[in-house]
């Protein structure tokens, strides 16, 4: 069973190697005739040496994690750790909490370096960061704050599920997929309570932009209380807004930069975007998608924990509910991947569909403009790998996206 998740390891990182290799080589393809004039040279050499310092940090990272991971797999690092919370404790869920505990702080430690470096080098280098290094460092200790609180609490429910259910398999899976998919509606409709713990979010200002904004949103039928201004500066110089949220949950969201650097009607534009998104219900979309993932996710813990062969290999005296949780996210790296094509194909259609909103409701003009804006802001790369695209893509390439609104 080693050599299977060894090889699942080896192949999966071999895979996006390669393709991360593609697409940094095709950066200097000429570029399409909607972006061609959106950098003059030396600025757009500024965005190509963005990319470049971006893919050699994150494949130096890749390749650190994946050997890394491969090392204490080899070694019994897994089985040391098991006998070590064990003289903490007895009982069976603090275990498994203890276990994920230890190995999520092991991963932070080795990770923080990587962190700190792109951060405060290369997003320092390129005029990106605002972030102060206690800002930095209050971030960090809020997310391992929230991993703690609601991360433990939601793995020890689901360990007692199992535990309840340790001798009908089928019903612990059945149990599980729906005990995710409550946590999963509950993160969504959480989600701008989890954003306001790391960002200021302040109702937009009156004022010319609003009344723009409230004309737009009158017409569609949207509430404008549920419009929010972000303090992303505090972080970072890059623009960005998004929607979260469904049912009366939902709300959208604009980074501060994002006002401060396009005009009036280039947010309303963007504004209308997202609210393409609510009108098309691409949130409850992709809640659904979502769902149906977690399906084999709960199919393939319940199989794994019939299997001890999975654990004892490395070096563990048996089945072990947290162990078992990380081995499922190496043995379902390919499947992720699979699914990741699939969600990317809608997402990237969905963004179509919100920029055709937008022009409708605004105009072309102004959207293009304002899509230009966040390339010239953001450093974008204007010349992606076409299966680069197919695999990471969330959104449509630059020039795709503008060719869709000429048309």
């Amino acid at each position: 069973m080693n050599y299977l998740i060894l090889g699942i390891i080896i192949v999966v990182s071999i895979f996006e190697i390669v393709v991360d290799l593609l697409n940094y080589k095709y950066r200097h393809t000429p570029l399409k005739e909607q972006v061609r004039y959106i950098y003059d040279e030396d600025k757009y050499k500024t965005s190509l040496d963005y990319t470049m310092a971006n893919f050699k940090h994150s494949l130096i990272f890749s390749t650190f994690k994946t050997i890394l991971l491969i090392i204490l797999l080899i070694l019994g690092f897994f089985g040391w750790l098991e006998g070590f919370v064990q003289n903490l404790t007895n009982h069976a869920i603090l275990q498994t909490l203890f276990y994920l505990l230890s190995f999520y702080l092991f991963n932070l430690v080795v990770n923080l370096p990587f962190r700190y470096y792109r951060t405060f080098v290369i997003e320092e280098k390129f005029g990106f960061n605002k972030t102060t290094k206690k800002t930095f460092f209050f971030d960090l200790f809020k997310s391992v704050l929230l991993v703690i609180v609601f991360g433990g609490g939601l793995i020890a429910l689901l360990n007692a599920l199992y535990l309840s259910f340790i001798n009908d398999i089928m019903l612990f899976i059945v149990g599980a997929l729906f005990f995710i998919i409550i946590i999963q509606i509950l993160m969504f409709l959480l989600n701008g309570f989890f954003v306001r713990i790391f960002n200021k979010l302040t109702p937009l200002e009156d004022g010319s932009l609003k009344q723009k904004i409230d004309d737009l949103a009158s017409k569609l039928g949207f509430k404008v209380n549920r419009i929010f201004v972000m303090d992303a500066s505090r972080r970072s110089t890059k623009l960005n807004a998004f929607f979260t949220g469904i049912g009366k949950a939902k709300q959208v969201v604009l980074y501060d930069t994002l006002i401060e650097k396009m005009t009036e009607d280039e947010v309303v534009s963007v504004l209308a975007h997202e609210l393409g998104h609510a009108t098309h219900k691409d949130a409850p979309k992709m809640l659904f998608r979502n769902m149906m993932m977690f399906a084999i996710y709960a199919v393939a813990l319940g199989l794994l924990l019939t299997m001890p062969s999975f654990s004892t290999s490395f070096g563990l005296s048996g089945i072990h509910f947290g162990f078992t949780l990380i081995l499922m996210t190496i043995i379902l790296g390919p499947i992720d991947i699979i699914y990741g094509i699939v969600s990317n194909y809608f997402m990237r259609k969905a963004e179509y569909r919100a920029d055709a909103f937008a022009k409708l409701h605004t105009s072309k003009e102004t959207m293009m403009s304002a899509l230009i804006t966040l390339v010239r802001e953001d450093f974008t790369n204007l010349s992606p790998h076409p299966l680069y695209v197919f695999i990471h893509y969330s959104h449509p390439p630059m020039s795709e996206r503008l060719k869709a609104l000429e048309d």
